[in-house]
């Protein structure tokens, strides 16, 4: 039994681990960065809490993970356990399943008891993220982590008891009143293939996005077009037959066959 829980906490860990995204791009020191779309443990923890904390009396619902483009949102069933309320959720520990909690510390999922929320909102802060949002909508409680394409309030608070809202994905794409200069130029070489007839109007739009998505000193390949757009492998791959036809992207040394970076205009 033991193992079959190591199993399935193991299993869930690695399989979302390779649903999120990482940016490679060129740091000020002149090596090369790689960002995660939110920080390891973060993405851990708000896992191995609903695992620890579900109210496993509530039977026709499941533990549910769900991913968008600007967050990340995990659903367990059962409202806030014992002594935890909105006003102390970062500090105060209640264990629901307190064998599971034992089960989970023994083997290395868990570190100290009561300190997962503490922890991630000071990871997330510390890397100019907002703090986990916490709602209960009906009998479930929803933890909601933002990453980086979302626009943040003010508000640095872990709580708030009210419906969670799923409508308006963002996906992260610049307005055209944000695109700096040299994007424009960019921008303007691909819109000349289309009056010249060098490529499609189709082709052309999905080209501005990732000039709008990516930025010049931001690595960009046929894996990374695919995360940040969603494109389909063959998509990504004559996108970038193109954008190299049109020179508005240069190879880079020594990171692998198929890796650029946006070329800035002279």
């Amino acid at each position: 039994m033991k193992n079959n829980g190591i199993k399935v906490v193991s299993v869930v860990k690695l399989k979302i681990k390779y649903q999120f995204k990482e940016k490679t791009y060129l740091g000020v020191d002149g090596l090369f960065v790689t960002e995660e779309e939110y920080p390891k443990f973060v993405r851990q923890e708000i896992i191995v809490n609903a695992i620890t904390h579900r109210d496993y009396s509530i039977r026709g619902t499941d533990i549910q993970i769900k991913m968008f483009d600007d967050r990340i949102v995990v659903e367990s069933p059962g409202k806030l356990p014992g002594l935890i309320k909105t006003e102390n959720i970062r500090h105060t520990h209640f264990s629901r399943n307190p064998k599971i909690a034992e089960f989970l510390k023994a083997y290395s999922f868990v570190k100290e008891y009561g300190e997962g929320v503490e922890r991630m909102c000071k990871e997330l802060e510390a890397v100019g993220m907002k703090a986990p949002e916490y709602r209960l909508n009906a009998f479930m409680l929803q933890v909601t982590v933002w990453n980086k394409k979302a626009l943040f309030g003010e508000e640095k608070h872990c709580f708030k008891e009210e419906k969670a809202l799923f409508e308006g994905k963002k996906h992260g794409l610049l307005e055209s009143e944000q695109i700096d200069e040299p994007k424009i130029l960019l921008i303007g070489i691909v819109e000349n293939a289309v009056k010249n007839k060098i490529i499609t109007s189709i082709v052309a739009e999905n080209i501005k996005k990732v000039i709008e998505s990516f930025a010049f000193n931001q690595i960009l390949g046929r894996k990374e077009i695919k995360d940040e757009l969603r494109y389909g492998d063959s998509k990504a791959g004559k996108i970038l037959e193109t954008m190299q036809l049109l020179n508005i992207i240069t190879s880079i040394k020594g990171k692998g066959k198929g890796k650029y970076i946006l070329k800035e205009p002279e």
